[in-house]
C-alpha cells in the first residue's frame, strides 16, 4: 500500500448544503396531512451517539478540553427532536449538536433528491478536470497589492504562488508566497504538466495507479516550484519571508513536503493518537505487510526495519481492544480511552529522517511519511514567517502546527479554524439508518509539543488586531504595522 492510499482526508468542508431527506420528504410536502414524526430523528440521534462512542477521537477532548456537559447537550438535543414540526428542522438540530463540538472536521451531509446529468458519451473534459483538478478552492487570501510598500515579483512560479516583496524599512523585506490549498487538485496547471510529461493527454481512462503517478508528480513539481519562488524572492531582495495561508481550507499529506521545503531547520513529526477499531487494524496491518515485504528482501535485517515490524504488531494489538464509552452520554463520564498513543507519528512509524533515507525500501514512507515525496531541506534558509486568520483550517493548520512547535516559524495573525487531524483513508464510514446522511467522524488526533490537541486550533505568536468589518486594505496594513513593530 502506497502512501497515497494511506493519506489522511484532511481537506476541510467549510459549508454545508443542505438537502431535502429522502425519506422525510412526504412529511415535509403534506404537512396538514401527515404530522411530523420525530421517532426516526431520534433512532439516528441514538446510531449518532453510538458511533461517536466508539470512533470519535476527539470525544475526551471535547470532555478534558473543552469542559462540555455530554449529558446536558443528549438530553437537549432529545427534547429539541421532540419538539421539531419537520425534517427541515430536525436536521437543523442535529447540526447544532456537532457543531457544539467545535471539530471543523465533525460534519453531516443529508442525501441529494436531484438525479446527476449523465455525462454524454460525446462529452469528453480533459483528464485533469476529470480527475477532480481544479483551482476553484485555492483561495486568493490577503490583498498586499493595496499597499504601496508592496512590489509584485513575476516569474513562472508567481503563478503558482502569487506574491512580492513588502518593504519594512530600507534593509529588510518581506518576501510574499501565497498558498492558497495544501492540496494537489488546486493546482490544474501543474497536473496538465505532468499529464504531457508522461504523454496522457488521450487517455479515456486512468486507473488508481495512473492518477496515484500524476499526483506525485504533481507534488514533486509543486515543491520544487515553491523552493524556486522562495530562492527568486530572496534574490530580488528579500531578507524574510511569509507564507500567506490565511482563508486555506486544508489539503492532504503533500503539506508535509511544503513546510520542510521552507524550513531552516529540521522538522520533527508531531505525536499522534488513533481510535481503537478495526478500521485502523487494517490500516496497520497494510503498512506491515509493506514492512514485512523489505523485510524479506533485506538478508541483513535492517535494523529499522525489525523495529518498525515490532512498532506496528504492538499497534495492532492495541486496536484490537476497544473500550465502551457509551457512559459519556448518560453521566459525562469516561472510564476508559478508546485512543491508541505513544506509537505513531503524523502518518508515520518514527518522528524525523533525513531527505531520501531507506532509499531502496517500499516501505520507506511508512517509516516517515514525508519521505513519500520529493524535497529538500537546508539551514540557509531564511526567517519564516505564516500568516493564518480564523479561515485557517485542517492541514493548513498542521503547515502552522508543525513549524510553530519546531521553532521554525513565527505565527502572526488571529487563531485558526481549528479541525485538527481527520479521517484515515476516508475516515470510518457512518450512514444513518432513516435519514441516510453520511457523517464524517475524524478517526485520529495530532498531539502538539506541548501535550494538546491540534484539534483547538494553532493560536499565532503575534496577534493581529483584525476587526470583523475590516477591508482588505485594513486587514493588509494592519499585518504591515504588526510586522513593522517586530524590526
Amino acid at each position: 500500500m502506497n502512501s497515497i492510499q494511506r493519506r489522511f482526508s484532511l481537506v476541510l468542508t467549510l459549508s454545508l448544503t443542505l438537502w431535502v431527506v429522502n425519506g422525510f420528504a412526504a412529511q415535509t410536502a403534506t404537512p396538514s396531512t401527515k404530522a411530523f414524526d420525530p421517532a426516526p430523528w431520534q433512532q439516528d440521534f441514538t446510531q449518532l451517539l453510538s458511533a461517536m462512542s466508539a470512533h470519535y477521537a476527539n470525544l475526551e477532548w471535547a470532555i478534558k478540553g473543552r469542559h462540555m456537559d455530554l449529558v446536558k447537550l443528549r438530553e437537549e438535543t432529545q427534547v429539541q427532536l421532540n419538539q421539531a414540526h419537520s425534517a427541515a428542522e430536525a436536521r437543523a438540530i442535529f447540526e447544532h449538536f456537532l457543531a457544539a463540538f467545535g471539530d471543523g472536521h465533525l460534519a453531516i451531509k443529508w442525501p441529494e433528491t436531484t438525479i446527476a446529468k449523465p455525462q454524454q458519451e460525446n462529452e469528453h473534459h480533459d483528464l485533469c478536470q476529470r480527475l477532480g483538478y481544479s483551482s476553484k478552492d485555492n483561495h486568493s487570501g490577503m490583498d498586499f497589492s493595496l499597499l504601496p510598500q508592496f512590489h509584485p515579483v513575476a516569474g513562472e512560479e508567481s503563478l503558482l504562488y502569487p506574491g512580492g516583496l513588502l518593504v519594512i524599512s530600507a534593509h529588510k523585506k518581506i518576501g510574499i508566497i501565497r498558498i492558497g490549498l495544501f492540496a494537489e487538485s488546486g493546482f490544474p496547471q501543474a497536473c496538465e504538466q505532468a499529464v504531457h510529461k508522461q504523454d496522457l493527454n488521450n487517455i479515456i481512462a486512468c486507473d488508481s495507479d495512473c492518477q496515484d503517478r500524476i499526483q506525485q508528480q504533481v507534488a514533486d513539481f509543486l515543491t520544487t516550484a515553491l523552493g524556486r519562488r522562495a530562492n527568486a524572492l530572496r534574490k530580488a531582495g528579500a531578507t524574510s519571508l511569509l507564507v500567506d495561508i490565511t482563508d486555506n481550507g486544508g489539503g492532504d499529506n503533500w503539506v508535509e513536503a511544503t513546510s520542510r521545503e521552507l524550513s531552516a531547520v529540521p522538522l520533527r513529526e508531531s505525536r499522534y493518537a488513533f481510535v481503537k477499531s478495526e478500521h485502523w487494524t487494517k490500516d496497520l496491518e497494510e503498512r506491515l505487510r509493506d514492512v514485512d515485504v523489505d523485510l524479506a528482501h533485506n538478508r541483513d535485517s535492517h535494523p529499522i526495519l525489525i523495529q518498525a515490524r515490532a512498532q506496528l504488531m504492538q499497534a495492532i494489538e492495541a486496536s484490537q481492544h476497544p473500550c465502551d464509552r457509551n457512559s459519556a452520554w448518560t453521566t459525562g463520564i469516561l472510564h476508559c480511552s478508546q485512543l491508541v498513543e505513544g506509537l505513531l507519528y503524523t502518518d508515520a512509524l518514527f518522528p524525523y529522517a533525513r531527505p531520501g533515507s531507506y532509499a531502496g525500501l517500499g516501505s520507506r514512507d511508512v517509516l516517515y511519511g514525508p519521505l513519500h515525496y520529493a524535497y529538500t531541506e537546508s539551514r540557509s534558509r531564511l526567517p519564516l514567517y505564516v500568516v493564518v486568520d480564523g479561515n485557517t483550517w485542517s492541514a493548513a493548520e498542521e503547515f502552522a502546527a508543525t513549524l510553530q512547535d519546531n521553532h521554525a516559524a513565527t505565527i502572526v495573525g488571529l487563531p485558526t479554524g481549528g479541525a485538527g487531524c481527520g479521517y484515515t483513508n476516508g475516515g470510518i464510514p457512518t450512514t444513518l439508518t432513516n435519514s441516510g446522511a453520511s457523517v464524517k467522524i475524524p478517526d485520529c488526533v495530532r498531539i502538539r509539543s506541548d501535550g494538546t490537541n491540534a484539534v483547538a486550533g494553532i493560536t499565532p505568536d503575534l496577534l493581529v488586531p483584525w476587526g470583523r468589518n475590516d477591508s482588505p486594505y485594513q486587514r493588509a496594513n494592519k499585518l504591515l504595522m504588526t510586522l513593522k513593530s517586530m524590526h
